[in-house]
Formats: structure tokens, sequence, C-alpha cells
């Protein structure tokens, strides 16, 4: 029998609790996330509020006049919006609401005059109170007394709760040390003479009646308090030389030389270098102390901080001077390990190939010992050398002593050209004129012919042996019996053409003697020996099918009785045994 035994209640209770469990965690999760997005979305939008606010500030004339005498001004969300630096719709993701109209912005500047926007606004004053903003100035750049400075100003004034200066008689200068105002250092003692000769930080606190006409001194007098910081830097150290060059004719150990000047005449100033070779100071992330500034000179191994340091032409130095203000002044330097020569193609080729190319050298070496001046090349041109920017030539034998950008100055065949010749468009009959030109500096570069509208005439134009004239000679061959052979010959020339038909033994009645000729061309002939016998008659024989050809007239052929062949044709027929055999091709 299977045993159907199921979950025990244990087990049951233990699933619960975990699934419980891990909706909790979820559920945790979720929420940090919202929170999270809520907080995020709600810094965009004080940002938003800010920036715009911004914006409309300095495009309010009015706005930035009020600054110059007032502490702050109060604008509001309304004005964004009526001026279009927002929209109406815009909602506040802290409520889930628009946005009200009536909302308070805080915009004022700070003590370098820079704006400052505050939102949400939250000043609760309800009466005059004393407005301070913080005071910062460089180590002997006034000699005022520092307690008090900027006193009666935006800076350090009674003001009311919309940040309008408190006035009197039509002045707000109505605060006067040591009668309705004190100054006081952190430690309790009255501040009386701090000056910008005191490198420090100083947070000053000031004691002032709530009534601006009584006095501190008087009996029952109701004071408030305010503070603000007040800074004394160091004045801004000045790196007035800085130079890298070789120690003693070695590339990879440069020498520093330099000076800092600190008019505040503190040493406790730290001095770093970088080195990189991708020209961004922001590349540099690890930074060597140098010396401190009473040293002016500082040797650098480039070998010892960067192994790969030679692969490159030029490396970048970046030197800083810190204070104890956090401030840095640098300059850099580009020192170059070797010279850079670079070759721009201007249109050719250099070994083929159509980029343009850069190549590292040491200082004085030879152009020709880096660039093989045979291998430019391009299409109808000769090349002429390489020029700088400034137009100087570099030849073979220029010695490089820096760096140097040079282009490939080439010279175009046949944009000037020279007529060396002229020949008609035709060789026989009427034509034009063409003119041949030659490039006029390289007489061996010939130019593209340039036909013109001159007509031109040649000789006749004929074609040889079209028409001929016949040489007749009498002649023996093998066993044949004599005859007369036809030789053809141009009619105007007289140059041998082609050979003609054998005639037959019989010329007009008259017997043909080896060596006889009658020359047609001429209007010549001469006679000949013995025709050698009489074995021969005119016979005929069936030579149906075989076409005559009309230089071979076989009309009265006869043919030697002895050769066992009698053979005899009709004109414009051939003996199917012996003419045809040896036909004659005459055409």
């Amino acid at each position: 029998m299977k045993n159907k035994k199921g979950f025990t209640l244990v087990e049951i209770l233990v699933s619960i609790g975990l699934l419980a469990l891990l909706g909790s965690v979820i559920a945790i999760s979720l929420n940090r996330v919202f929170k999270d997005n809520n907080i995020k979305n709600y810094n965009e939008y004080v940002e938003k509020i800010k920036s715009s606010a911004m914006l409309f500030v300095n495009n309010t004339v009015d706005i930035i006049n009020d600054l110059n005498d007032n502490s702050f001004k109060i604008i509001t969300i309304g004005d964004l919006i009526d001026n279009g630096y927002v929209n109406d719709s815009l909602v506040n993701p802290s409520t889930d609401e628009k946005v009200g109209k009536e909302e308070k912005i805080q915009v004022s500047y700070d003590s370098d005059h820079e704006l400052i926007v505050t939102y949400p606004y939250n000043n609760t004053e309800t009466e005059a109170y004393l407005y301070t903003l913080n005071y910062s100035v460089m180590y002997g750049d006034t000699t005022d007394n520092l307690c008090y400075v900027g006193l009666n100003t935006r800076s350090l004034q009674l003001i009311n709760p919309d940040g309008t200066p408190v006035k009197d008689n039509n002045s707000n200068k109505i605060l006067v040390p040591e009668q309705n105002i004190k100054a006081y250092m952190e430690n309790g003692e009255e501040c009386t003479n701090l000056t910008s000769e005191k490198i420090g930080t100083y947070k000053i606190r000031y004691e002032y009646t709530k009534n601006y006409k009584e006095k501190l001194n008087q009996k029952n007098v109701e004071k408030k308090s305010a503070e603000r910081t007040i800074t004394v830097k160091p004045s801004k150290p000045v790196i007035n030389n800085f130079e890298v060059a070789k120690d003693k004719n070695a590339v990879y150990n440069p020498t520093i030389t330099y000076n800092v000047s600190d008019s505040s005449k503190k040493t406790d100033m730290i001095l770093k270098y970088c080195i990189n070779t991708t020209g961004k100071i922001s590349d540099c992330s690890n930074w060597s102390e140098a010396k401190n500034s009473q040293d002016t000179t500082l040797k650098i191994n480039l070998n010892e901080i960067d192994k790969n340091i030679s692969g490159n032409n030029k490396v970048d130095i970046y030197f800083f001077v810190k204070n104890g203000f956090e401030e840095y002044t640098y300059k850099s330097q580009n020192y170059k390990i070797k010279t850079e020569v670079m070759v721009k193609l201007n249109g050719g080729k250099y070994n083929n190939d159509a980029t343009d190319f850069v190549k590292y050298v040491d200082d004085g070496v030879k152009l020709g010992n880096v660039i093989t001046f045979t291998l430019f090349t391009r299409d109808n041109h000769a090349f002429e050398g390489l020029k700088n920017t400034s137009g100087t030539s570099y030849t073979a034998d220029t010695v490089i002593t820096d760096d140097v950008e040079l282009t490939a100055q080439w010279y175009e065949y046949c944009v000037n050209k020279t007529l060396k010749s002229t020949s008609c468009s035709e060789t026989c009959g009427g034509g034009n004129i063409i003119n041949h030109y030659v490039d006029a500096k390289d007489s061996s570069q010939e130019c593209p012919d340039e036909p013109t509208s001159t007509s031109c005439n040649t000789q006749k134009c004929y074609t040889r042996c079209d028409e001929t004239c016949a040489i007749y000679k009498c002649e023996q061959y093998s066993d044949w019996p004599i005859q007369y052979h036809e030789y053809l010959y141009d009619k105007y020339d007289h140059s041998y053409c082609k050979e003609g038909a054998w005639m037959g033994y019989e010329w007009g009645n008259n017997n043909c003697s080896v060596g006889a000729t009658i020359d047609n061309c001429n209007g010549t002939s001469s006679g000949g020996g013995s025709s050698g016998g009489s074995n021969c008659e005119t016979v005929s024989f069936d030579c149906t099918g075989f076409i005559y050809d009309t230089y071979n007239d076989c009309f009265n052929l006869v043919f030697d009785r002895g050769d066992g062949v009698w053979g005899g044709c009709e004109k414009n027929k051939y003996n199917k045994y012996r003419a045809c055999k040896y036909k004659t091709v005459c055409s």
C-alpha cells in the first residue's frame, strides 16, 4: 500500500514564515528604491527652479541693480512662470502637486560677486537682523582691519526681513563699531586688528543691539548676535620659470629648472609633477613629489618613470605647487624626446602609399637618412623636393634640428608646353593639321596632341596592285611543255605583285622560245631559244564542275602527248586531271 503522507503543521508554518520574511525584504527594498527615486526627482526639480531663477535674474536689470545695495532679493515662482522660465504645469515631486506661484526664492551675491539662489526659502525672521556674508582675501591684498570688513554694505549690514537695508535719515550706514556692534574672535577676545598679513581662517562673532539707536554699553539693552568666517589665503604661488632640457645630452634624464615665488613668504608649499604622453592633464592619476620651493632644479629620469617612454616623440610634464589652502598652480612643458618630421604628400605617393606620414628621428640626422626621395611619385608630375611651412626647401643633405612639417612639391607636366611638330590627320587626301607638343621644361615628356581646324593635303591615295601590268616570260617547268608565264606588277611603281597564269605554248602564232619576254609594263620584248619540239596538240576533255580562274586563260591549251595525259578545256573550264590539280590562285 502506498504512503500518502502530506506536510506537517510545523513545515507549513515554517514555509509561511519564510514567505512573509521574503515579502518583507522585497517590500523594504522597493520602498528604498521608491524613496531614492523620489529624492532624485525632487533634487532635479530644485535644480530646475534654481537654474531658471538664475537666468531670470541675470536677464533682469532692475533685480541686478537692487542686489548692489540689498543683501538679497526675493522673487517668486510666479515671476518665473509669468516670464516664461518655467512651465505652469510644473509639479513638485515632494507634494505631487503643481508648484505654487507664491513660493519664494532668495537671490543674492556672495563675497566674490557670484550669484547665489536659495530655494526653498525658509527665512523665519520677522524683525530686522544682521546679515553676514563669509569673506575671503588674499595675503597682502588690503591694509584694512578685517574685523568689520564690508560693514554697512550688503555683506555685513542690518537688513529688514525682505533683504532691504535698514536706513536712518535715508542712509543705511547705521552700524558703528564699539557703539552698536562689536566683533569677537573665536577664543572670545575682541577682534581689533585682523589684517591680510595674518594667513588663516577666522570665525568672527558679532554682537549688536536689537535697536540700532541704542548702544551696547547701555543698561538693559537687548542684544543679538551673528557669525561669519573671514579667510586670509596665502598668495597664489607663481612659477616664474619652468624649463626642461637634456642633462648633458642624456635624452631620458632631463633637468627641470624652476623658480617659484610666493609673496606671503610661506615655505610649506608642496611641489608635484606628472608626466604622460597623452597631452591631457586629466590623465595624470599619479603625481610624484618634487623638492620644495627653496630648490631651483629637479632631475627626472624618464625611463624610471615609464619604461615605454622612449617609444614616443614627446612627453608632457605637468608641474604643480600646492599650498596649505589646497590651491594649485601649474605650468606644463612639452619635452621632446625625438624630433618629429611630418610629411604631407600633397596629392602624390611615397613608396606607392598615398597616406601622409610621420618619422621620429634623433636631432642632427640628415633628411636623406630618413626619407628616400626617389620613392615620391605622382602621375603626370615630377617630384621637385620638400618645403617647410615657411617655404624653405629641404634636400637629402638638410640636417634636422627641430620638429618640421614638410610638404611634397610637384611639377605638373604640360601645363607649359612647346610645339615640336605637326602632321595631317589623313595619310592621303585632305585632312586637318595636328599639333604635337612636348613639355616646355622636359622635352622628353610628350604632351597630348591637339587637332586644329586648319586643312592639309597629302599625296593622291591608291591601293597598291589594284591596277597591274604584266610581263610574260617563256619558261619551262619540269617536264611541262614550254609556255608563257605571266608576272603581274603594280601599274604605277612597277613593284612586283604576284604570279599570273601559264599562257600556253603559242603566242600570236609565234613559237615560244625559252627566255623570250613580252613586257607590257615597259612596252618591250626579247627573243628566246628553241621551243623544244612539237609534240603538242589541242584536245578536249570533259571538265564539267571545275571553275575556271579568270587569270588563267585556258583556251587553246596544249599539252605534251608524251606525258600520258591529254587535256584541253573549253574557255572557263579546267582539265579535271591537270589544270585542276595544279590550279594557280591569282587573286
